[in-house]
């Protein structure tokens, strides 16, 4: 299955529906602690590989506004979460979600493997272009690009790394974590139509980073090593 088709389907099951129900938004919900006057993502221990934190500015700006034009589309009270800009990321290979358990021997081995694959392999273009918003309210950038085998090296190479990987290249703007009503879910809808052709920039990817993140989101998160691509950038 290509990405579009990929991207087609979540588009589709966002148009069939006429809210957002609270079983699927209980698993964005569960990601933070709702009892402050704001969510805070909870601690979680992940290891992953990524590209950005940060992006390019230029990028970073395109996606920083449509994410203020999709949240302001929430009636007043409707609980969401905006990642924060200067975090937006692209998560490429999940070693270890909080889950699963890796030993230390392990997440060392991850980095050593993901570096020698990366380094031989030449820089990616991903192009952002359209949003999507997910039934458990995960607001998106779509993102287009060929990686796919890259992954399915990384796989290869890291047998014991996370089962469960992304078929995207998305980047998060955040999460919904309220019903919003028909009438505002339905000019949601129509945002989210209107954008698909929308080209917010294009990421050329020259190195990834290896990192341990404590809290969902990075906002609590180290970076053990970075790992260049094949040069020359």
């Amino acid at each position: 299955m290509n990405l579009e088709r990929r991207y087609a389907a979540i588009f589709q099951q966002l148009q069939a529906a006429k809210d957002f129900d609270l079983e699927s938004l209980e698993t964005s919900r569960s990601l933070f602690d709702l009892t402050a006057g704001r969510p805070i993502p909870r601690q979680f221990e992940v290891w992953t590989c990524l590209a950005g934190l940060p992006l390019p500015d230029p990028l970073t700006a395109q996606l920083e506004a449509v994410a203020a034009e999709l949240f302001s589309l929430l009636p007043p009270g409707t609980r969401f979460y905006a990642v924060k800009p200067q975090l937006y990321h692209w998560e490429l290979f999940i070693i270890k979600r909080p889950a699963e358990s890796l030993d230390d021997r392990q997440l060392r081995e991850a980095g050593e493997r993901l570096a020698r694959v990366l380094r031989g392999t030449p820089p990616i273009a991903v192009r952002y272009r359209g949003v999507l918003v997910t039934p458990d309210g995960t607001a998106i950038v779509r993102g287009f690009g060929e990686f796919d085998r890259l992954r399915e090296q990384l796989r290869t190479a890291i047998p014991f790394a996370s089962p469960h990987q992304s078929q995207l290249g998305h980047i998060s703007l955040g999460r919904i974590l309220d019903p919003m009503g028909e009438t505002a879910f339905k000019q949601l809808q129509d945002f989210v139509t209107d954008a698909l052709d929308r080209d917010y920039g294009t990421f050329h990817v020259t190195q990834a980073h290896y990192v341990h993140e404590r809290r969902w989101y990075m906002e609590a998160c180290e970076t053990i090593r970075t790992l260049p691509f094949a040069g020359p950038h």
